[in-house]
């Protein structure tokens, strides 16, 4: 995904608000089986155990290779209370954005992880884990950065009185994590940066109860790429596993068919023109992948950060994970077509309602343009299908949107691609686990119709931007009186307290609505599926509450039918996911 000028204009005003605090000196020990002890750190109310290697060193003749376990040696003492490295990436996320934090250490040692609990956790605590999974864009991201500050979400599901501990992984991004070609699936070495998330689940399993955590009730959730990843996490290896390292999920903005071109060749070619662009190319594809072996990071980062940029918009989505392949071994949307998943896994999932706002070029101001739109997004559509979707979302639905200066045309593009991205691979994803997994199993949607960026818009003159893609993380993170204070109103500071605790409820319980504090009256997706209904829960906005996916419903009539076409056997193939 990307960020149109617009809007990074506008978010650069974020660089104003305030970031997470420091870890003070105070110690905090957990001790493993095998001697081996990790001092920790106290902030506030707020046990924190950072740079806690769970793989080894993918550096050198293990570049672009799946991740070895790290152990540490017998009665080794760790220092736990300083942030690790971050994976190879652009040092600046977002150029003239201020929205993520930069990266300081880069290192290909980078495979660690962070837990965070509430203070004086024991070991016979219990908590519910939730395993938090970074998006941006499979180019950028790190479990340090403070907009995934954990600290707020901790302290508010113990004052809701079900406290949870907190996880989160680092992993491969970019060419280092999803590179593709001939060589590397001869070696089973594709995705890796999802099977850097698969093992850093697998240390949960097996390390997590020294911390306090229960390692039978994890919850995996992550937002844009992250969701995708918890998704693929769910249809890993086709189901075909005796037991699935977490019991629950959360997909923000993302499902397992949210990366348009997985069951695609397009990361085996962009591999192949970095390939040309660093004067590796060779008569094989293994000698060309020593080749980048022996490459410096920096020499090699470089000329990858700058071929991303010259292919994707501020690089993201560049590289993509792969289908087919042992993690993925057919498209994901055919994987959950025919139940080749991990089943009877506690789900919600979930949009902004203008999630894709901040993709959709605001210049957009008529029919030609839109089709080479159309294309631009969906390069295998047939004529056919082109005409179907325009007939699908009329122009004279988007009449009268509130902003000057912009077409309908704009939001009839952008409510397309949120649908086929966001919308309904959503509801297929609730369909399908209802579908396949045992009647108790959970399935709620949700979609959030609220930004705590919203003066922001109206400041800069873009209020056409609605509730665009990352509104959700100031709120799942309990962020707004923090992070974000001097922009949250009154009712965002409330919202974000009821969405922090819906989503510890979810992980301690598996439901959003369990006690008080919580988002109310959120019902199970799949209660009025056999009357053609899908139950929706509207989050923040105007119209906050119970609502519908279905034909003759108010607000979201249009969108079952909408769906039928994006989930349709065809159109997803065409989408190649």
């Amino acid at each position: 995904m990307a960020f149109t000028t617009v809007a990074i204009i506008l978010l650069f005003l974020l660089s104003a608000c305030s970031h997470g605090s420091v870890l003070n000196k105070k110690h905090a020990i957990v001790k493993l089986d095998n001697g081996v002890r990790f001092q920790g750190a106290l902030a506030g109310s707020i046990e924190s155990f950072l740079d806690i290697r769970f793989a080894q060193d993918t550096g050198g003749s293990k570049r672009f290779a799946p991740p070895e376990p790290y152990s540490y040696p017998h009665g080794s003492v760790i220092n736990a209370t300083r942030p690790g490295a971050a994976c190879p990436q652009q040092k600046v996320p977002l150029q003239r954005l201020a929205l993520f934090d930069n990266v300081t250490q880069i290192s290909e040692d980078c495979l660690n992880l962070r837990v965070d609990r509430p203070a004086n956790t024991s070991s016979t605590s219990k908590l519910p884990v939730m395993a938090y999974i970074y998006g941006g864009g499979d180019s950028i991201g790190q479990i340090y950065d403070s907009i995934y500050e954990p600290g707020p979400l901790i302290s508010n599901a113990v004052q809701q009185g079900f406290p949870v501990l907190y996880v989160a992984m680092n992993y491969r991004v970019g060419v280092f994590g999803f590179a593709a070609s001939l060589a590397l699936n001869a070696t089973d070495s594709l995705n890796v940066g999802l099977l850097d998330q698969r093992l850093g689940l697998y240390w949960v399993q097996q390390h997590i109860s020294a911390f306090g955590g229960d390692p039978d009730n994890v919850t995996i959730f992550g937002e844009s790429d992250g969701a995708t990843g918890v998704g693929l996490q769910i249809t890993a290896y086709g189901g075909d596993i005796q037991k699935p390292p977490f019991k629950r999920a959360i997909m923000q903005s993302g499902t397992p068919a949210s990366d348009l071109g997985t069951a695609s060749n397009i990361s085996a070619v962009r591999t192949s023109e970095l390939i040309k662009k660093v004067n590796c190319t060779s008569s094989t594809s293994e000698a060309e992948f020593a080749c980048l072996r022996k490459m410096p990071l920096n020499i090699l980062l470089s000329a990858a950060v700058e071929y991303e940029f010259s292919v994707t918009s501020l690089g993201f989505d560049a590289f993509i994970p792969t289908s087919p392949s042992t993690f993925i071994p057919d498209s994901p949307s055919r994987l959950l077509t025919t139940g080749r998943f991990a089943r009877d896994i506690d789900i919600i999932v979930g949009w902004t309602e203008d999630d894709q706002s901040f993709f959709t070029p605001s210049t957009l101001n008529s029919t030609t343009d839109l089709i080479e739109f159309i294309y631009s997004q969906f390069p295998a559509f047939s004529e056919r299908n082109v005409q179907k979707v325009l007939s699908l979302y009329p122009i004279t639905s988007f009449f009268g949107m509130p902003a000057k200066n912009i077409s309908a045309q704009y939001f009839r593009a952008s409510r397309m691609i949120r649908d086929a991205q966001d919308s309904c691979p959503s509801l297929h994803m609730v369909q399908m686990n209802h579908k396949y997994s045992d009647e108790k199993t959970s399935n709620y949607l949700y979609v959030l119709n609220q930004t705590l960026f919203a003066p922001l818009f109206a400041e800069a003159g873009t209020p056409y931007l609605g509730v665009p893609h990352f509104s959700d993380i100031p709120y799942v993170f309990n962020l707004a009186k923090t992070r974000y204070s001097s922009i949250a109103s009154p009712t965002d500071i409330k919202l974000s307290t009821k969405m922090s605790s819906s989503w510890a409820s979810f992980a301690a319980f598996g439901e959003p609505s369990r006690r008080h504090g919580t988002i109310f009256n959120w019902y199970d997706a799949m209660d009025q599926s056999s009357q053609g209904q899908y139950n929706l829960r509207v989050i923040g906005g105007p119209n906050e509450g119970a609502e519908a996916i279905g034909h003759g419903k108010k607000f979201y009539e249009e969108l079952a039918r909408r769906c039928d076409f994006w989930n349709s056997v065809e159109v997803l193939r065409e989408m190649a996911v």
